[in-house]
C-alpha cells in the first residue's frame, strides 16, 4: 500500500512527534507571539523592498512592477494563492527577480509551508541585492518553525545587528529564547524592549506566553489583557487569554474567547490551532456534538503533527456502512492517544460483524498488546516518516494483504459515530489484555516486597517543552505522596530518572524500580506490571493510559480543562479513572496533597493523628 491519498500537504509541519504521550490529548500550544511574515503593507514598508520598488517604478511600463504590486495587494487581502500565482508569473519571466521570490516565500510561509518558503528565501540569497539584506529574519522564522531554536536565535541576532529597530524580529528572538526554555533571558530581553516600546502589543503577548511557561497564570492574564487593550483585534492574544482561561477551568469564557479569536485568525495555521482549542473547550464542558465536529481540526493539514495516511484504498467517512467491511484502522497522534481512542475498537469490531475484517496499524511498541487484545484483527506497526515537509504514516505490513481491504480510517474518526453522547460511555470496560504469564510473574515479584499495597507512580512526560511543561509537576512536589507510610511505591516513569531516584534516596523515600524492564519500550511487559498493581497515580501520559486500558484503577493529577473528562469528574473512556484537578496553572501542591489523602483513605493507611483510617 504505497500510493498516498490525494491531499495537499504543502503546509505540513516539519517533523513528527517523538514522544509517545505527545498529541492533542495534552492540549494545544499557546500562540507564542511569533511575528508573522510580512503582509501587504508590511512587505512594502520593508526598507529593502521599498528601495527595490522605488527603483522599479522608474520603469513605468514594466509589467513586472504592476504584477508585483498586485501580488502585494493580494497578500494584504489574505489571498495567499493569488499572491503566489501572480508573483510566480513574474518569476517565470524573470527568474532572478528577488522581490517576486520574496513574495512567493512569504505566501508559502503564511500558509505553513516552511520547506517551500525556505527554498524561495534561498533564491533571494542567491540573487543578492537589497532584498537579501533582510533575509536573515525570514530564515530565522523558518528555522523557528522547524524547531531549530538555536539557529533561529543566531539568525535573528544577525539581522538585528543590521536593523536594531526591527521590533517584529526582536519579538521573535524572545520566542526563540523561550522555546530554548531560557525563560529568564527572554523575560529580561522583553522587559528592556518594553521600556522603550510600551505600546507594542506583540511584546506583551509574548511576555504572557513566558509567564504561562513559568506557571504564573495571574501575570500571564495581565499581559494578554494589555496586548488586547492595545490592539482589540489581536487574534493571537485573544486566543492565548482564552486558552489560559481553559486551563484555569473557566470554560464559558474560554469558549467565548476562542470563538472570537477564530473569527480573527489571519493564517491557516492559526485557524487550525484555534479550532482545535475550541474543540477541547467544548469537549471539556461536555458538548460532544459540536466538540467532535470541531475536533476534526486535528486532521487539518495546517495543524502541527497532522500526518498524511498513506493507503491505496479510499478513506471511510462517517455515515458510510460498516457491516461486512474490511477496514484498515490507523492509530493517530501520540501513543497515549492511540490507547485512549482504542477504547472504541470493540464497538467497531461489533459493527463490522463476522463477515467483515479489521486491520489495525499502531505504534510498533503496542503491536503485541493490541494483537492479544483484539485477536480477530490483524495488527501490525504503522511507520511514520518525513517526505520533504510532509509527515506520512503508512502500514507496510499490509503488503501481504493487498486487495483484502475496502477502506481506511483513523482511530479518532470513531469518536463521532460511537461516542456522540455521554451515555455512550456508560459501559466503559478494560479493553487491553496483558500477557497472563507476565501478570503472574509481576504479582509474585511484588508480593516479595511485602504485604503493603503496591502503587505505581509517574510524574512527567519524556518530551518537556514550553508547550507541555505546564502539564507536569516537578518530582520534588511528590514528597507528600511518596512519604506515605504503609505503601510500596513502584516507579513507572520512563526515560532518564537517575536524578529523581537519587533525590528520592537522599530524602529517604521508597521508590522501587522494577528490575530488567524497559519502561519506555517494552510496553507489553509494562502493561502486565501495571495489571499486578493495586493503583497507578500520576499525570496523563502513555503509561497511565495503558494502565487504565488494562482495567487498573488510576488517579490522574491534571490541570483544569482537560478535554477527556468530557464535563465529568473522571475520564469516561475508561472503567476506573478518577481525576484530581490542580487549582491553578503551576500550582500542584493542593492536588498532590489531595492525592495523598485519597491514597490514605483508599488503603486505610495510618495518619499522623492516629491509627489507620
Amino acid at each position: 500500500m504505497t500510493k498516498p491519498v490525494s491531499r495537499d500537504r504543502r503546509s505540513a509541519p516539519s517533523s513528527p512527534p517523538t514522544d509517545g504521550s505527545a498529541g492533542p490529548v495534552t492540549g494545544v500550544p499557546f500562540a507564542g507571539g511569533l511575528a508573522p511574515p510580512p503582509g501587504g503593507r508590511d512587505l512594502l514598508s520593508s526598507s529593502a523592498l521599498s528601495r527595490l520598488t522605488t527603483a522599479a517604478d522608474v520603469l513605468e511600463r514594466d509589467m513586472a512592477v504592476l504584477r508585483l504590486q498586485e501580488a502585494v495587494r493580494a497578500l494584504e487581502g489574505g489571498d495567499l494563492a493569488g499572491a503566489e500565482r501572480t508573483a510566480m508569473a513574474v518569476v517565470q519571466a524573470d527568474h532572478d527577480n528577488p522581490f517576486a521570490w520574496k513574495i512567493v516565500g512569504v505566501a508559502r510561509e503564511r500558509a505553513g509551508d516552511f520547506m517551500t518558503a525556505l527554498q524561495c528565501y534561498e533564491q533571494v540569497v542567491r540573487i543578492g541585492g537589497p532584498v537579501a539584506e533582510e533575509i536573515q529574519a525570514d530564515l530565522g522564522r523558518v528555522a523557528f518553525h522547524s524547531g531549530l531554536f538555536v539557529d533561529a536565535e543566531a539568525l535573528y541576532r544577525a539581522h538585528l545587528e543590521k536593523f536594531p529597530d526591527d521590533i517584529a524580529t526582536a519579538n521573535n528572538l524572545a520566542n526563540a529564547l523561550r522555546d530554548q526554555m531560557r525563560y529568564d533571558d527572554a523575560i529580561a530581553y522583553l522587559s528592556d524592549l518594553l521600556k522603550t516600546h510600551p505600546g507594542e502589543a506583540q511584546l506583551w503577548n509574548t511576555l504572557g506566553t513566558l509567564m504561562v511557561a513559568r506557571g504564573d497564570a495571574d501575570r500571564a492574564m495581565i499581559f494578554f489583557e494589555e496586548a488586547i487593550r492595545l490592539v482589540p483585534t489581536f487574534g493571537k492574544a485573544i486566543y492565548n487569554l482564552a486558552n489560559l482561561q481553559l486551563m484555569t477551568g473557566d470554560l464559558a469564557r474560554a469558549t467565548q474567547g476562542l470563538r472570537r479569536a477564530l473569527a480573527l485568525a489571519g493564517e491557516p495555521t492559526e485557524e487550525a490551532m484555534m479550532r482545535l482549542a475550541l474543540s477541547q473547550a467544548l469537549l471539556a464542558a461536555g458538548d460532544l456534538a459540536e466538540g467532535w465536529e470541531a475536533y476534526e481540526a486535528r486532521r487539518d493539514p495546517h495543524f502541527a503533527n497532522a500526518p498524511v495516511f498513506v493507503a491505496d484504498v479510499p478513506e471511510w467517512r462517517t455515515g458510510d456502512p460498516l457491516a461486512g467491511r474490511r477496514l484498515l484502522l490507523f492509530g493517530e497522534q501520540g501513543l497515549g492517544d492511540e490507547v485512549l481512542f482504542a477504547s472504541v475498537i470493540p464497538d467497531l469490531i461489533t459493527a463490522i460483524g463476522p463477515e467483515g475484517r479489521l486491520f489495525i496499524a499502531v505504534e510498533p511498541r503496542l503491536v503485541p498488546l493490541f494483537q492479544r487484545s483484539f485477536p480477530a484483527a490483524v495488527v501490525g506497526p504503522h511507520v511514520t516518516g518525513l517526505s520533504g515537509h510532509s509527515i506520512l504514516r503508512s502500514a507496510e505490513f499490509l503488503v501481504a494483504h493487498h486487495g483484502e481491504i475496502d477502506g481506511w480510517l483513523s482511530m479518532g474518526a470513531l469518536l463521532r459515530p460511537f461516542r456522540s453522547r455521554l451515555e455512550d460511555f456508560a459501559e466503559a470496560a478494560a479493553f487491553l489484555v496483558p500477557d497472563p504469564a507476565r501478570v503472574a510473574h509481576w504479582t509474585r515479584v511484588l508480593a516479595e516486597l511485602g504485604p503493603e499495597p503496591k502503587v505505581g507512580v509517574l510524574w512527567k512526560s519524556l518530551k518537556i517543552d514550553p508547550a507541555r511543561s505546564r502539564h507536569f509537576s516537578s518530582f520534588g512536589q511528590w514528597a507528600p505522596v511518596l512519604n506515605l507510610p504503609g505503601v510500596v511505591f513502584v516507579n513507572l516513569q520512563y526515560g532518564d530518572t537517575a536524578a529523581e531516584q537519587a533525590e528520592a534516596a537522599e530524602q529517604g523515600l521508597r521508590l522501587w524500580t522494577p528490575p530488567g524492564l524497559d519502561l519506555k519500550d517494552d510496553l507489553d511487559d509494562l502493561a502486565a506490571l501495571t495489571r499486578a498493581l493495586d493503583l497507578v497515580v500520576g499525570p496523563a501520559n502513555a503509561t497511565s493510559n495503558i494502565a487504565a486500558a488494562c482495567g487498573v484503577p488510576v488517579i490522574l493529577v491534571s490541570m483544569p480543562g482537560a478535554w477527556p473528562q468530557l464535563g465529568t469528574d473522571h475520564w469516561p473512556f475508561y472503567a476506573d479513572v478518577r481525576v484530581i484537578v490542580a487549582e491553578r496553572l503551576g500550582q500542584w501542591e493542593g492536588a498532590i496533597s489531595a492525592l495523598a489523602d485519597e491514597i490514605t483513605a483508599r488503603f486505610h493507611l495510618p495518619t499522623a493523628a492516629g491509627p489507620p483510617v
